[in-house]
């Protein structure tokens, strides 16, 4: 009697099935040649059933994606998940008394999906009302299940509201970078955030990288926007080429890109993907303007805390770059906590510098520039320090660039060029020699309309003449300069300023640009002049650059001379000035004029 009413149970068809299925097992596992003993404890019931437990509870209960099951006749709920349950806000039980129909902003569909679905896969994008009343965008993956010897189907819900409103703001323009026509910074820290809140469901790193075009300023400032705009548009494509179907590339502002990588692992393999991309930029690119080859500077930061800031993560990706950028090796660079100091303490040190100009705390100093043949000094160039009253003396390089970035390089520049031409005046009018002063340029000043003006309010200023003036820019911004900067540097040669090309070999000039360039004279770099040896002539380099300026009608000026063994190459190779410390560091007004009055003794 029991046994007929175990029978009739469904516990018992779900043994019975279960008992089948075990003894199926066991013959395969026999055919592969197991012993007994294992044979025993594999094809157990309880075995069995736990098994079958694990996988439930794995696959389906703890599974992060909502997800329940529909008895296939009635549409009624069968069991829900956990994740289903913290979506839409109902108790395990309270879904027991819902069909799926009331969670449905249009129920009429939930009849031909469930036609469907009992015989095949099927995928239908809706709304879902949730417990709180709040509507939802789902998209429901339903198919036909055997659960538990029930007829059944299994539905698989994303949420993908806020995947829709990015797109719908994507199409309305509000996401899409006017440039590149794909995302802008807006959508990529949107989708930052969502990748962060996606961490919260389950385990996984992310990684944001930050991409920036070296040198792009030059190539913007020398072939033109439209050239620089189809390049940014050209650099856009290969990244998203390059990256997987998943992952979002988008332009954040002027040259740099945001690249998410989700899923990525973990930070070795985040460092692995920014190699790729680097090695991706190796092939030039196609332009009107002909071919052009670009380096990427790379910063790459991972995260597998979905507590993190979209907005952090982005920024600590372009302290990384920045990072990359400053070393100059091409190889990208990860973030370390360190850059974040680093960052606070370079937005200090601008504004220190701020303040320093304000307050008129720079002084210039000058360096002697000597003819080679006969040794006197015709002239100097100025050059400008800032010992700041707690740091101390600040280094030239520190803060230059600084001073370039934040525009703050224009009022430095003006008041160089105001404080040198009265400081040589000076000297002429004591008899102390017909000297000339060199005074640098920034190549952000050029082409702005205020050049010439500033120069010519210098001179008159000071008493100067125009052709004991010389201007010094450097190789790089002298071969980007568009057309209105050159014509500047043409009024002022015309006035009988001089243009010299400083730290002339670093930058990125060819034999013919250099020829059409209006300049007088080429400045050869210290790191040239640096390899001329003890009694050698093993300096190709630097006799070529001598050479080839002199046959431009150029004149030569070496920077960084030290010993007398350079001094006689380029006595040798017949350079017509140098500067550098065989004869004088830079000087203070008043030791560079007792420097003037023992020479003329």
């Amino acid at each position: 009697m029991s046994g007929g009413a175990d029978g009739n149970s469904p516990t018992s068809g779900r043994t019975s099935r279960a008992w089948s299925r075990a003894l199926g097992l066991r013959r395969r596992l026999e055919a592969a040649g197991l012993p007994a003993p294992i044979l025993d404890a594999a094809t157990s019931l309880d075995a069995v059933l736990g098994w079958v437990e694990a996988a439930f509870r794995g696959l389906f209960v703890e599974n992060p994606q909502p997800m329940w099951v529909l008895d296939a006749e009635t549409g009624g709920f069968i069991a829900v998940n956990r994740a289903a349950v913290a979506e839409y806000g109902y108790t395990a039980e309270e879904f027991a008394g819902l069909s799926p129909a009331a969670l449905r902003h249009d129920p009429g569909l939930n009849a031909a999906q469930l036609a469907v679905a009992r015989v095949q896969r099927s995928t239908v994008s809706t709304r879902h009302r949730r417990k709180d009343g709040r509507l939802i965008d789902v998209e429901v993956i339903a198919g036909p299940l055997d659960f538990l010897g029930r007829r059944a189907i299994l539905s698989v819900i994303h949420n993908v509201t806020e995947r829709n409103r990015l797109e719908r703001q994507l199409r309305n323009g509000d996401f899409r970078d006017p440039v590149t026509g794909g995302p802008n910074r807006a959508l990529f820290l949107e989708r930052v955030a969502h990748a962060l809140t996606r961490l919260r469901r389950h385990y996984g790193t992310i990684a944001v990288l930050v991409c920036g075009i070296n040198g792009f300023a030059d190539v913007r400032n020398g072939l033109g926007y439209t050239i620089g705009d189809s390049l940014l548009q050209e650099v856009a494509t290969r990244l998203a080429t390059a990256v997987r179907p998943g992952d979002t590339v988008a332009r954040l502002v002027g040259d740099e890109f945001g690249v998410l990588l989700e899923d990525i692992g973990d930070r070795d393999r985040a460092i692995e993907a920014a190699e790729r991309l680097s090695r991706d930029f190796s092939a030039p690119f196609e332009t009107i303007a002909g071919d052009l080859t670009v380096r990427m500077s790379v910063g790459v930061v991972a995260t597998a805390t979905p507590e993190t800031d979209a907005g952090e993560l982005v920024r600590a990706a372009a302290l990384a770059m920045a990072a990359a950028s400053a070393t100059g090796r091409g190889e990208p660079v990860a973030f370390t906590p360190g850059m974040d100091a680093s960052a606070t303490e370079r937005l200090r040190l601008a504004q220190d510098l701020h303040q320093a100009i304000a307050r008129d705390q720079l002084r210039v100093v000058f360096q002697p520039l000597v003819e080679v043949r006969a040794g006197a000094i015709v002239g100097c160039e100025a050059l400008v320090r800032w010992e700041q009253p707690r740091r101390g003396e600040i280094p030239p390089d520190a803060f230059i660039k600084i001073a370039e970035e934040t525009g703050d390089i224009s009022a430095i520049d003006t008041w160089v060029l105001l404080t040198a031409c009265a400081q040589v005046a000076e000297w002429r009018e004591a008899g102390l020699g017909d000297l000339s002063v060199s005074v640098n340029c920034s190549g952000r000043d050029l082409g702005q309309g205020e050049l010439v003006d500033r120069v010519e309010a210098a001179l008159v200023r000071s008493g100067l003449p125009s052709d004991r003036l010389e201007l010094e820019i450097t190789e790089g911004a002298a071969v980007a300069q568009p057309g209105e900067a050159l014509a500047e540097l043409r009024q002022l040669r015309r006035a009988g300023v001089g243009v010299a090309i400083d730290d002339f070999g670093t930058g990125y000039s060819s034999l013919s640009k250099l020829a059409t360039l209006p300049v007088d004279r080429i400045k050869i770099d210290r790191a040239f002049i640096g390899e001329i040896k003890r009694g050698s002539d093993e300096a190709p380099m630097v006799a070529a650059m001598i050479a080839l300026a002199h046959r431009l009608n150029l004149q030569v000026t070496a920077e960084g001379v030290e010993t007398a063994e350079q001094l006689a190459f380029l006595d040798r190779n017949e350079s017509d000035l140098f500067q550098g410390y065989l004869v004088s560091e830079p000087l203070d007004p008043a030791s560079f004029r007792d420097l003037l009055v023992a020479r003329q003794t």
